[in-house]
């Protein structure tokens, strides 16, 4: 997320990388580590607005953390990028659990989630304080999943039930975050100029490529 990160302090926003251990705890464990972190944030940038951009998992990470009970409230009124994100689950995480060595290498905690689950529901809702983009690739290639990818996630599974905005992205899963068009959009997005590249889209419509 490098890239992402200095295109964002060239435009003057304070940018913090945030990494997880995907493999050695479960989400919810993941959130509790990233709430900490954002009460520390909080209490030096009172009633600041905190946003977000995620990619893959983290987006799921983040949706337990605002759900948490000691989320601060600057964490729930801004916005938020998923890119990439397994919201419905992914049918080809659920297709790959069936092979004993995927599941010894993604170990029992949240990579065992992400291989048995049909969505993330459990872990709550975004809440409606926050505006959230969800963006999805679709140069995927993959017979696993019966509709547009980016080769690990379809387009539908990384939709919301909760309103949103979602645009699709000629990219690849791995690399979505690296994606000029993606890192434009982000910007846009988190600095209220969807106007001026994103195009305002109702809740659960896809919008096609940019």
């Amino acid at each position: 997320m490098g890239k992402m990160a200095k295109a964002f302090e060239k435009e003057e926003y304070e940018t913090h990388l945030w990494g997880y251990p995907s493999r050695r705890q479960t989400i919810e464990a993941h959130a509790e580590v990233l709430v900490i972190d954002l009460q520390k944030y909080a209490q030096s940038h009172k009633g600041d607005p905190i946003h977000f951009v995620t990619h893959s998992l983290g987006g799921i990470v983040l949706r337990a953390a605002l759900n948490h009970p000691d989320c601060p409230d600057e964490a729930k009124i801004g916005r938020a990028v998923l890119l990439a994100p397994p919201n419905q689950g992914s049918s080809f995480a659920r297709y790959l659990n069936n092979f004993w060595l995927v599941r010894k290498i993604l170990g029992p905690k949240s990579g065992r989630q992400l291989l048995k689950s049909q969505t993330f529901d459990h872990l709550g809702q975004f809440p409606k304080s926050l505006k959230v983009l969800v963006i999805s690739g679709t140069s995927g290639w993959n017979p696993v999943i019966k509709e547009k990818n980016d080769g690990k996630v379809g387009v539908s599974e990384s939709r919301l039930d909760t309103p949103h905005e979602q645009i699709t992205v000629s990219c690849g899963h791995t690399f979505i975050m690296r994606s000029k068009k993606v890192i434009r959009s982000s910007l846009a997005f988190i600095s209220l100029k969807e106007t001026a590249q994103i195009p305002h889209q109702a809740p659960y419509k896809e919008q096609s490529d940019l």
